[in-house]
């Protein structure tokens, strides 16, 4: 693992020309990069009326950079993070593995969404690079609205280990500061159109039971993970899956993730 020296200085030099000057969501980026040492990152404002609103990022350009747009679109629907601000998560930093369900740590670079080959080991949007853990930072903008610093690293190198994070947290009131001043200058940008709710997805075929394990399932959760958090038996759970399965035409996780996307864009 190569070693990564910060530079605060620098770090809060970028911060305060942000807060004075304003500016793109990439600046909050670049200015990470002198004391958090990534991959690549990307920045978007997370709102609960829709769609995340898209910033910046440096992901390079072909299959990652699609991805995140295809994050943006559709798949953030379906991303532990998002479903975690839908639930109250305040701002914070937030190691992925740490919100997502338990199958998700069978392959730690899993971030968004992609249907996996295993049928226990979730999503990744396609096009996501593999090997990395990720790491959000969340911002609240009040009136609702999230931002979010989402930075990966590959997990060959470590990770975001525990002093790194030990070093960033201090300055996550200036960070914060510096995001509502970029947000500020995003007055113009259009609301998105509502998104679909998860809990409408094949709600008019499936019964309640059905409709509740199969919306689990599309966020990562294992027969398992379903089995744990509502109360009932495995085989019960399994059951339930495949009668769902049958009824929406799917044998497979990998199907059951395309009917869903395939159902989302006839809504948005």
């Amino acid at each position: 693992m190569q070693e990564y020296k910060s530079d605060v200085s620098a770090f809060a030099s970028a911060l305060a020309g942000i807060i004075e000057n304003g500016g793109a969501g990439g600046r909050l980026i670049e200015a990470a990069g002198h004391i958090l040492s990534f991959s690549a990152a990307f920045c978007v404002v997370n709102r609960p009326s829709g769609a995340p609103i898209y910033l910046a990022d440096n992901y390079p350009d072909g299959p990652a950079r699609e991805a995140v747009q295809l994050y943006v679109r559709s798949t953030y629907l379906l991303n532990p993070v998002y479903n975690a601000i839908l639930n109250g998560l305040p701002q914070g930093l937030y190691p992925m593995a740490d919100l997502a369900p338990d199958n998700w740590a069978a392959d730690l670079s899993s971030d968004h969404v992609s249907p996996a080959q295993d049928e226990e080991i979730g999503y990744r949007t396609e096009g996501w690079p593999r090997g990395l853990q990720e790491l959000s930072l969340l911002v609240d903008l009040g009136h609702g609205d999230m931002g979010e610093i989402s930075f990966a690293r590959p997990a060959a190198d470590g990770g975001f280990t525990p002093c790194m994070l030990d070093m960033l947290r201090p300055f996550l009131p200036l960070i914060a500061v510096a995001f509502r001043r970029i947000w500020s200058g995003q007055d113009a940008t259009p609301t998105p159109k509502p998104a679909p709710a998860l809990d409408e997805f094949a709600q008019d075929v499936l019964t309640t039971r059905e409709s509740e394990i199969i919306h689990m399932i599309l966020k990562g959760h294992s027969s398992l993970s379903v089995s744990m958090a509502l109360g009932i038996a495995l085989p019960t759970v399994k059951s339930h899956r495949r009668n769902a399965y049958s009824k929406l035409g799917v044998s497979t996780q990998q199907q059951l993730f395309t009917a869903f996307l395939k159902w989302q864009g006839g809504l948005i």
